[in-house]
């Protein structure tokens, strides 16, 4: 083929492109019409196929992302959040020039809100009207991208939170604990981070319960309690805290204790010793103390035991009591066996005139003055 002939072939090739470019870009602006019209009448069902359809055929990235944005608004009319929040996610990842990332992602924030509350996607749209048939629900997916998208975004804290509850709910402590560790560095001021101490604190704490061998659960859960503590000095949760904190240092205590038996049935009495030692001197208001102490003397005949015991402070929450709001009125007969006329209590209604002595039930059924 000669240099003319393939200059003619190219430039061929070059116009047929360009003629297809414009037919698919035609068919798409009809596409696109045609789902306004649908958008208008109300059938925002059909519209959003239309926009769907508009944004596949359509070569031009306006035409694509002004089709993908009228997806999403139909998909919101039609209340398919789910739907909208892929949406939303194909606008921000293909197209994030012409994407609105505020309010975009603020809406992503608010999807997964509607997810954690209750709200589900009809599971095939001709048996929407079922009313459990429904989709899975998918609020940390969107709470978890929502967060990507915009970590420090004012409605980040909150949501967060939610996050790292429903990984607890979905047996996902670890990474649960980890969301709350993040809460608390990144939003320090928030009203939310006083929740996230309890509840990075209290996981911790069971954590440690279930079994700790190096104790480092108990002693973050210990630092977590106390940093709240210096934090919340009036919250009225300190009770618990203080609770917590008391059985997070029995726990070390008996895994100390623990270890000395293991050592003491062992054989090796001196490191049995120092394990002891370590719980009197570390941990001296719990019960492991007081057991350290008499093996201690036993191991070692030289130990003198000190003569200062210390306070255990109380494992027991305190509860705030309220007195029992009086009664209205006095009772003066109760229905029953021996009142068997009366079908309902009689009540003193406070009509008896001044100097008139008080009514008494007899028991009998009568009221005598």
């Amino acid at each position: 083929m000669t240099s003319f002939r393939r200059g003619v072939f190219a430039a061929f090739l070059l116009v047929a492109g360009s003629f297809a470019v414009q037919a698919d870009d035609g068919e798409a602006v009809e596409l696109y019409r045609e789902g306004r019209e649908a958008y208008d009448g109300q059938d925002y069902r059909v519209a959003s196929k239309k926009f769907e359809e508009a944004e596949l055929y359509a070569d031009s990235p306006v035409i694509k992302s002004n089709a993908l944005r009228a997806r999403i608004a139909a998909l919101q009319m039609c209340r398919l959040p789910y739907q909208e929040f892929e949406a939303i996610e194909r606008m921000l990842t293909g197209y994030p020039e012409y994407a609105d990332f505020v309010s975009l992602v603020r809406r992503e924030y608010e999807i997964a809100k509607m997810y954690d509350e209750g709200v589900r996607e009809p599971a095939f749209w001709s048996l929407r009207w079922i009313p459990w048939l429904v989709g899975d629900d998918k609020s940390i997916e969107i709470y978890k991208k929502a967060l990507e998208r915009a970590p420090f975004s004012e409605n980040a804290p909150s949501a967060r939170l939610r996050l790292a509850y429903l990984l607890d709910q979905e047996g996902q402590v670890k990474e649960s604990l980890d969301e709350l560790r993040r809460l608390i560095q990144e939003f320090p001021d928030s009203p939310q981070c006083k929740w996230a101490y309890l509840a990075l604190g209290n996981g911790l704490f069971e954590l440690s319960r279930r079994g700790d061998g190096d104790a480092r659960y108990a002693r973050e859960a210990y630092d977590v309690f106390r940093e709240f503590q210096n934090k919340y000095p009036d919250a009225p949760e300190n009770d618990y805290v203080r609770v917590v904190l008391a059985k997070s240092r029995d726990i070390q205590a008996e895994r100390l204790l623990g270890i000395a038996e293991f050592y003491e049935d062992s054989g090796r009495k001196e490191a049995a010793e120092r394990y002891l030692a370590q719980v009197i001197r570390e941990f001296p208001d719990t019960e492991a103390a007081g057991d350290s102490e008499r093996r201690l003397v036993e191991l070692d005949k030289n130990f003198v035991p000190d003569d200062f015991v210390a306070a255990k402070d109380s494992r027991i929450q305190r509860y705030r009591s309220y007195q029992l709001p009086a009664e209205s009125g006095k009772l003066l007969i109760v229905p029953g066996r021996g009142n068997r006329k009366y079908l309902l209590p009689v009540y003193d209604l406070g009509l008896s005139k001044e100097g008139d002595p008080p009514a008494v039930a007899t028991g009998e059924g009568e009221v005598k003055p």
